[in-house]
């Protein structure tokens, strides 16, 4: 029965050692089992308030409960490669979907409170689609580090350090995107303040459940990033109360902030959803920016030339010859 409710931590000086300390099998399993609580919450919810969308904030839950599952195996058993690495890629990667869920939400919030209007020169579903890109950019480079920073016993130092910088060089970018989407954000709030009769009340709990999430999101970008800044071996890497605190604490939180605030109370009626747009709209837009493209194109070389008129001025020319004509009938 021992063999069930105990395990050993392996010596530092084991050549098979894969923590840089004795982890705390109790406290992974608490937290596979509070992620997989605020998973099945956010699929209840996605389903309930028919929000297809959702799936995406549901999908970073469930891989962070799949994280400490893996990390709960690999503790238990701390000899074995994969669950290792497979905890340390879920846990890095999964607030990448809490941060396209941000996106996401903007970009429909955008056309639900201010219809036909754009967000710095952004329409809402290219801001929505354009920043998911960038995250999903953040997130392959993010992945690439991680696979090679999880590396075993056998992998070198030098190794280990490369996938440490790739990995910090994807989380800087995915910091850069954050600042950007923030001052877009800011500015759509601006807009709808100055909208009259735009929008019930409950816009702002939302928006304001982005902003947090997004600073939570930060912290732990700016733990993640000092912690690995002094390499496999440095102090944050060597004691595992900091990832719990400062990464596992702030994701549980940012999560738990959408259960409550979810969109779906307030992303309402057909407008709060980007429409399916036909093929023949799809073309007719397409040709629409092609002649819209040549115009700008001709009215340019036009102006070149010294040939091109303003509106203004071809109706000041036109005004200007019809007293001629009803001379010529007096």
């Amino acid at each position: 029965m021992s063999n069930y409710t105990h395990f050993e931590c392996l010596s530092q000086s084991d050549p098979n050692v894969l923590w840089n300390y004795c982890p705390n099998l109790g406290a992974a399993i608490a937290f596979a089992v509070l992620f997989g609580l605020v998973t099945a919450a956010h699929i209840t919810q996605a389903i309930m308030f028919r929000k297809g969308f959702c799936w995406v904030i549901a999908m970073s839950a469930l891989w962070q409960c799949l994280g400490y599952i893996f990390r709960s195996l690999s503790i238990w058993s701390q000899a074995t490669m994969w669950s290792y690495t497979a905890q340390f890629i879920l846990i890095l990667l999964a607030p990448l979907w809490t941060n396209a869920f941000c996106y996401m939400i903007l970009g429909r919030m955008i056309h639900l409170f201010l219809p036909g209007q754009s967000v710095l020169r952004f329409k809402p579903r290219k801001l929505a689609l354009w920043f998911v890109l960038l995250d999903i950019t953040a997130f392959l480079i993010q992945a690439a580090g991680a696979s090679i920073a999880s590396g075993g016993p056998g992998t070198s130092q030098s190794s280990l350090n490369n996938g440490l910088h790739i990995y910090m060089a994807g989380i800087g970018m995915q910091q850069a995107f954050i600042v950007a989407f923030l001052a877009l954000a800011i500015r759509f709030h601006y807009k709808v303040l100055r909208t009259p009769n735009s929008s019930p009340t409950n816009w702002k709990a939302l928006l304001y459940a982005v902003y947090t999430v997004l600073t939570l999101i930060t912290i732990r970008i700016i733990f993640r990033m000092c912690e690995y800044s002094s390499g496999v071996h440095g102090k944050l890497l060597s004691h595992e109360v900091y990832p719990f605190v400062l990464d596992a604490l702030p994701m549980i939180v940012a999560l738990v902030i959408f259960n409550v605030v979810h969109p779906g109370k307030t992303l309402v009626g057909p407008d709060s959803e980007f429409q399916k747009r036909s093929h023949a709209e799809k073309d007719a837009e397409k040709r629409a920016k092609i002649i819209e493209k040549k115009e700008k194109k001709e009215r340019k070389q036009q102006l070149k030339d010294g040939q091109w008129q303003s509106p203004v001025q071809v109706k000041s020319a036109s005004e200007g010859s019809t007293p001629q004509r009803n001379e010529s009938y007096v």
